[in-house]
């Protein structure tokens, strides 16, 4: 099963890349708990909500300004991909996850919200 969520986030791809790769950034718009990531293929992740816990992940693509790819833990959890497309107006920003999924519906809404609060951040920081 694949789920597939976009948004055009104001802001240029180098920039956008650091709001969804970096883990000072990823907390303000995705794992609101924390979040550590070494940015390497093969890199430990680990995602924290206060109201669900951590879940560990694993790197599995690292394409700067493009791609940004990541599996939940343990194998062979989904896979997440994020992709970063240049538009005039800013990026165009696509997460696609595939796998089970648990729940489709559900991770689609998350995803829609998280995208929702990546373009809300990137435009707090243009002031």
């Amino acid at each position: 099963m694949e789920i597939s969520e976009e948004t055009l986030v104001p802001a240029d791809p180098d920039r956008t890349w650091r709001l969804v790769t970096d883990p000072q950034y990823v907390q303000q718009w995705y794992a609101f708990g924390g979040a550590d990531i070494e940015l390497v293929p093969g890199g430990a992740m680990l995602l924290r909500w206060d109201e669900h816990g951590a879940f560990p992940a694993r790197v599995e693509a690292v394409d700067p300004g493009h791609r940004f790819a990541f599996r939940w833990l343990p194998e062979p959890g989904d896979l997440v991909e994020i992709t970063l497309s240049a538009e005039d107006a800013g990026t165009l920003v696509r997460i696609t996850e595939s796998g089970a999924l648990d729940d489709a519906a559900t991770s689609a809404m998350a995803w829609r919200n998280s995208l929702s609060l990546l373009s809300e951040l990137a435009q707090a920081q243009q002031r």
